[in-house]
């Protein structure tokens, strides 16, 4: 970097960096904890909402045929659309508040879930169907003892997923529509008025807590799990 090799007019030093995360970490405004903070309400709240009816749905798809009719073809028809199309519809129905940004996220997580649940209960194994059903075990206990278990893999498979895309899809939703705070109002104002050290500050307290939480939720899945043997590598 002392060579001249490294653009540092345009990208800051990690030197420059950590810096910066230091004097914004203590700075008597609390500036990087305010931006945290925020970020990390949005990211859990839509993340919450969006799985929980992205579950809710594929479990109501995946257990019923009925419901496979009147659902599946509308959820299949919008599942490959990028959540991040949906910006303008969002901002037209929630406006440019915090609702918006929540919304964003909530869709994309509702995705991944409804097509990882539904696609999990769909793959259980049909002989332990029929075994519950010899023993005369209602719907409700086939769904808990056995479809659910089933599926449980891949729910968390989805959840890991989706907390991953819900920190790209904050990044969207802090830069598209108007936000004070955030870490991704912080990166996109940074860029605005060539402050790269911020930018870079921003961008490092987006991996660090999508790191953080993904390790969080691999954790809680090898808890779930703890009963079964995984391979882990060689």
């Amino acid at each position: 970097m002392r060579y001249g090799w490294w653009p540092w007019q345009l990208i800051s030093t990690p030197t420059q960096v950590a810096r910066r995360l230091w004097e914004m970490a203590l700075s008597r405004e609390r500036e990087l904890l305010m931006h945290t903070a925020l970020s990390l309400q949005r990211v859990l709240g839509g993340f919450a909402i969006g799985s929980t009816l992205g579950i809710l749905v594929g479990a109501m798809v995946g257990l019923s045929r009925k419901w496979e009719r009147v659902l599946a073809p509308t959820m299949q028809a919008l599942a490959p659309v990028p959540p991040v199309a949906w910006i303008p519809l969002i901002i037209v129905i929630f406006g440019i508040g915090e609702e918006s940004k929540i919304a964003l996220i909530a869709a994309g997580a509702f995705s991944v879930l409804y097509v990882n649940t539904f696609r999990g209960f769909r793959s259980a194994d049909e002989s332990l169907v029929e075994v519950g059903t010899l023993f005369r075990w209602s719907p409700r206990q086939l769904a808990w003892r056995i479809l659910f278990p089933s599926a449980a893999p891949s729910i968390f498979t989805g959840m890991r997923v989706a907390l991953g895309l819900s920190w790209i899809l904050l990044f969207a939703a802090e830069f598209v529509a108007h936000s004070r705070y955030g870490l991704g109002w912080l990166i996109r104002d940074a860029r605005n008025f060539s402050r790269p050290d911020d930018m870079m500050v921003g961008m490092f307290m987006i991996g660090l807590l999508g790191k953080l939480s993904d390790s969080l939720m691999a954790r809680l899945e090898d808890y779930a799990f703890r009963w079964q043997r995984r391979f882990s590598g060689r």
